[in-house]
């Protein structure tokens, strides 16, 4: 039987468990993954632990992780342009760290033979969600943007792609990742000073088009100053944003159906990089969810399914 990592009750890392998994059983619309790698994601331990336990219930045991990369072996019914053999990566909402899992086929998108899936695996949440914020801000060849937390699992893909589309981007990151943020193109700020002055002093007068805020939270007033106007702020973890006038990215917004696409092309062309700060078997998998919790990763942290 293929094997996953699961939780039975919500908690620490502690609570993972590697077990044997029936098969899972594409239905309708769906596909059968062999999953070569999972990439984790901050809202992987947020579900994990129970911050989110009012959007998911823990109605029996669930797989951890959403991210996968791997090849297709079963199809179920009403599934077009997808086959057994062809190799994809995306998202599985029900689990993606197991060495086989059932997802829905518009959760996918195909990798060509030109892209690891090891690199495909990271595109997942964090490449489609840097999309939709890019675009709920309409962001566009030009604009100038400010990111806090650029060099984050959503950051890194965020930066980047606007940089590739023409935009300005002034951003934060660690000391350590300074060097590293500013190699991208981006205007490098230490979140640890006084990073609005810092941040309006590199604006030059130029007004900020919009505003990201990746990280923490806790920002809106001060990023609403940046952009003169509450709309152009967007977060992915503070809804008091919403309720200010800002936007919070919820990943079920229409019209971003191309977004795994996009990201895949831009990775595989090189106008996206994606540093891997490290790698553990699914054996490990509470090591590898630790070291995303405890913050300041440069890039993506995996996890390799496949033996």
């Amino acid at each position: 039987m293929p094997q996953a990592a699961i939780y039975r009750r919500f908690g620490d890392s502690s609570v993972l468990e590697i077990v044997d998994q029936p098969w899972p059983e594409p239905g309708p619309g769906m596909v059968r993954v062999r999953v070569d790698y999972t990439s984790v994601n901050p809202v992987d331990i947020k579900y994990r632990s129970g911050v989110l336990r009012e959007a998911a219930e823990l109605e029996q045991p669930a797989i951890t992780g959403m991210d996968l990369s791997g090849v297709i072996d079963a199809v179920g019914e009403y599934v077009d342009g997808l086959n057994v053999g062809d190799r994809v990566a995306g998202m599985a909402p029900g689990g993606s760290a197991a060495e086989y899992v059932s997802t829905y086929a518009a959760a996918l998108t195909k990798v060509p033979v030109s892209l690891e899936l090891k690199l495909a695996s990271t595109i997942g949440v964090g490449g489609s969600t840097a999309v939709r914020a890019l675009g709920l801000a309409n962001v566009g060849d030009g604009d100038l943007i400010f990111v806090d937390g650029a060099t984050g699992g959503v950051g890194t893909f965020l930066t980047q792609l606007a940089l590739a589309n023409g935009a300005k981007v002034v951003a934060t990151a660690s000391a350590r990742n300074q060097e590293y943020l500013a190699s991208l193109g981006a205007t490098a700020i230490d979140y640890a000073g006084d990073w609005e002055a810092e941040a309006l002093a590199a604006a030059g007068g130029e007004t900020y088009a919009a505003a990201f805020d990746l990280s923490t939270g806790g920002k809106f007033e001060a990023l609403q100053r940046l952009t003169g106007d509450a709309s152009k702020v967007v977060t992915l973890v503070d809804p008091a944003v919403a309720q200010g006038g800002g936007i919070l990215v919820l990943g079920t917004e229409p019209g971003f159906e191309g977004a795994l696409d996009q990201v895949v092309e831009a990775v595989d062309s090189g106008k996206v990089s994606v540093p891997i700060a490290a790698e553990f078997e699914l054996a490990d998998i509470a090591k590898a969810q630790d070291m995303v919790a405890e913050g300041h990763v440069r890039g993506k942290v995996l996890v390799r399914i496949s033996k």
